[in-house]
């Protein structure tokens, strides 16, 4: 037995080795069961252990590769929250999946439906000897054709067994997830993600890569609608500025093929009489245009969109009832979108779209497009229509305002017929116009045809309608389906019928609202302006009369004075011509101190008549021929006054008033009669003071002789600002030095007589 302590202490004794061994063996024997029972619990154990740590190993990779899946997918839609254009979001789409699958390549390819191809647009990965950007691969083949033609995506986990595989530069991926990108039915590219281990991706990695491509996807239609309605603003600006109406359906119709990403437009505009006289079209499909021209008026189809309250579209025209009759040129052409033109509730034209590019049908986002284009349209036609309508308008008002003036200008009615004949010819846009106009007691006075020669003395008046129109006071119009229409309007009022006005109007015109109206306007202006030239011919020859009438009157007024001046030079010959010379010397340096034509008249009248009131003096003191005594002279200071109260009586020489009351003021108010200073004294009479008193200084006097030229202008120069304005009076001396006054000066010197006054 072994020892049952380790302190205790056997007594040990030789034993022999065969017996040793024997019970050695014994003793193994007995434990062996037990520890080989032990081993295997124990290795048991182990493997259980390692079990369990291989399957929390397969539970934490699983779920670091689904974190590493809603981390791709969080972070792909943060990254395309943002507008971003279509390359720039698939190459951050495909760097997000390398960073979180890791894969040999991640690849977004654009499919191309024209040339039935895929190319590369973005690449990522550790094994970036894939051929970008300039990879293609035809549509159907390899695993990305499997996909595009099933419509869904592709698990290949050994690509060595698969035969659609197709290597690329001699460079094989073991496993490869092709995702195809749908939209509406329609491949439009797809994602390959690649890695060279067999077995690399799950079912869950395709789901999670669908989920990319179709947010990647969603990303792409955001960009291109924002784009589009980015384009559809930048066009509508420039469509606001057009002022010609076909002009802008014109823009709408490439605007439409442009946004909508069509391949054929035609857009058609009704007139104001219910017929579509305007259309336009852009894209080429000859045969379909052919077909949508041919009948507007009747095509079931326009009137079937003219009608509509939405949308109206059809994958196939081919197999609608209302558009059976239309030719498309290529399959290509025959998905529809159509939409009414309205305007203030009411259709006033169709836009019709044909053929998606790159695709079978039109999208939603395509059919919120034509309406926001068919609205910009119809904003766009009426600005043109309200700028036509104001141009139009404009230019009647223009016309029809020359033709007042030419009218009230014309100096016989001949002249005044030819304006109307002319202005009716432009406005009613005619072949032929005509006019005749009567004297009051019905005879031809005037009459002219107008052509596009320009104007005639035609005598070939429909004489039936302008009788008929004059008799029964309205407008006659008679059609001619031939040629033209003819249009007869009178040319009257209550009080007088001065005659009719005719056109020959090609047909389809004559019958629009605006020529009517514009027609009736122009002969009201021109009744109005006929009447105002008839009254201003009449108002001329008397204001002519008038005129003459006054020139005689003026000059027997002229005449009078003189006659007066000539009596008053008679009572006092002492100053015999004293007048006239001051009245010519003060008239011509009024001119110069810049009095009108008026003040000038009544300078010269005033000065004539500024001495009238010593009629009212008595020969006594007038005439006598020594100094006057102080009552005397205040006698003698009252001819002013006397002067103005005599003037007052006859009104058309109440402006020479301030002259003959004022001219013995002064500058410094030591004047008479009431001693008024500076500008207080009236401009005329200043004027006059300098002329008066310079030709007393000069003119010989009985008790004096007159003093030289030179004395006098010191005289004035020494009282200038005391006496005289000075202003007036460095005018006058100036005027004396360029010899303005010569002529006067030389008539100056005559017998001198008994004065008792100088001035």
């Amino acid at each position: 037995m072994l020892p049952t302590s380790m302190n205790e202490q056997p007594a040990f004794k030789e034993i022999p080795k065969k017996h040793f061994l024997s019970g050695l063996r014994r003793w193994f024997n007995r434990f062996m069961p037990s520890l080989r029972q032990e081993n295997r619990t124990l290795r048991e154990k182990i493997v259980e252990q390692e079990n369990q740590i291989r399957v929390l190993n397969d539970l934490l990779g699983s779920e670091e590769k689904h974190s590493s899946q809603l981390q791709l997918l969080s972070e792909v839609e943060q990254i395309l929250k943002s507008i971003l254009d279509i390359p720039v979001s698939a190459q951050l789409v495909v760097n997000a999946i390398q960073h979180a699958f890791h894969p040999g390549i991640a690849v977004v390819m654009l499919y191309d439906a024209e040339q039935k191809e895929f190319s590369s647009l973005a690449v990522s990965g550790e094994k970036l000897a894939f051929p970008l950007p300039s990879y293609r691969q035809r549509a159907g083949e390899g695993l990305i054709g499997r996909a595009a033609n099933e419509k869904k995506a592709v698990l290949s986990n050994d690509t060595g067994k698969d035969p659609d595989f197709i290597p690329v530069e001699n460079r094989t991926f073991f496993s490869e997830i092709v995702v195809p990108f749908i939209q509406h039915g329609q491949v439009k590219g797809a994602l390959i993600v690649g890695d060279e281990k067999i077995a690399a991706f799950s079912t869950t990695d395709v789901s999670t890569l669908e989920i990319v491509g179709e947010q990647l996807l969603n990303a792409w239609e955001r960009y291109s609608y924002h784009e589009r309605l980015t384009h559809f603003i930048q066009e509508g600006t420039k469509q606001s500025t057009l002022v010609e109406t076909q002009a802008v359906i014109e823009h709408v119709a490439k605007t439409a093929l442009e946004i909508l990403e069509a391949r054929f437009t035609f857009m058609t505009l009704l007139d104001q009489e219910g017929s579509f006289t305007r259309t336009a079209h852009s894209g080429n499909a000859p045969q379909l245009l052919r077909s949508l021209r041919k009948n507007p008026e009747n095509d079931p189809l326009i009137q079937t969109v003219l009608n509509a309250s939405q949308v109206l579209h059809l994958r196939d025209i081919r197999k609608e009832g209302i558009t059976t009759h239309l030719r498309a040129d290529r399959s290509a052409l025959t998905n529809l979108l159509a939409f009414p033109v309205r305007l203030h509730n009411m259709s006033i034209g169709v836009l019709l779209v044909f053929g998606k590019r790159g695709q079978d049908v039109f999208s939603e986002n395509d059919e919120s497009l034509i309406e926001l284009i068919a609205t910009q349209a119809a904003a766009a036609i009426e600005s043109a229509w309200l700028y036509q309508e104001l141009r139009s308008t404009l230019q009647t008002a223009t016309q029809l305002y020359q033709l007042s003036t030419r009218i009230m200008q014309a100096e016989n009615l001949t002249q005044a017929a030819e304006a109307i004949a002319e202005t009716a010819f432009r406005l009613g846009q005619a072949s032929l116009t005509g006019i005749v106009l009567h004297t009051p007691d019905g005879q031809v006075q005037a009459e002219v045809e107008v052509d596009i020669d320009g104007t005639q003395a035609g005598t070939s008046h429909p004489t039936h309608l302008i009788e008929q129109a004059i008799q029964t006071g309205q407008t006659v119009i008679v059609a001619d389906d031939r040629f033209a229409s003819k249009i007869c309007i009178p040319l009257q009022t209550p009080h007088r019928t001065y005659g009719a006005l005719w056109l020959d109007i090609p047909e389809g015109r004559w019958y629009k609202a605006r020529y009517s109206a514009n027609l009736h306007t122009l002969t009201n202006q021109a009744i109005v302006a006929l009447e105002r030239s008839i009254l201003l011919t009449q108002t001329r020859n008397q204001a002519r009369q008038l005129e003459e009438a006054l020139r005689e009157l003026e000059q027997s007024y002229d005449k009078t004075l003189a006659a007066l001046i000539s009596a008053l030079d008679a009572r006092d010959r002492e100053t015999e011509g004293h007048s006239n010379r001051v009245s010519t010397v003060a008239c011509r340096l009024g001119e110069k101190v810049g009095l009108t034509a008026h003040q000038g008249k009544a300078l010269e009248r005033g000065s004539l008549l500024h001495d009238i009131g010593k009629i009212g003096i008595a020969d006594a003191i007038l005439l006598k021929p020594g100094p006057l005594t102080g009552e005397e002279w205040q006698a003698m200071r009252q001819h002013p006054e006397i002067g103005a109260r005599i003037v007052e009586m006859v009104p058309f020489l109440a402006d020479t008033i301030p002259i003959i009351r004022y001219h013995h003021e002064r500058w410094d108010g030591s004047g008479y009669p009431i001693g008024l200073a500076g500008d207080e004294i009236p401009v005329l009479a200043r004027i006059f003071a300098v002329a008066d008193a310079f030709d007393a200084l000069i003119s010989d006097r009985p008790y004096r002789k007159g003093t030289t030229e030179k004395a006098a202008i010191e005289y004035l120069r020494e009282q200038s600002g005391i006496l005289f304005d000075p202003k007036i009076v460095a005018i006058f001396i100036n005027m004396l030095e360029e010899g303005c006054f010569k002529d006067v000066l030389r008539k100056l010197k005559s017998p001198a007589k008994p004065q008792s006054e100088t001035t």
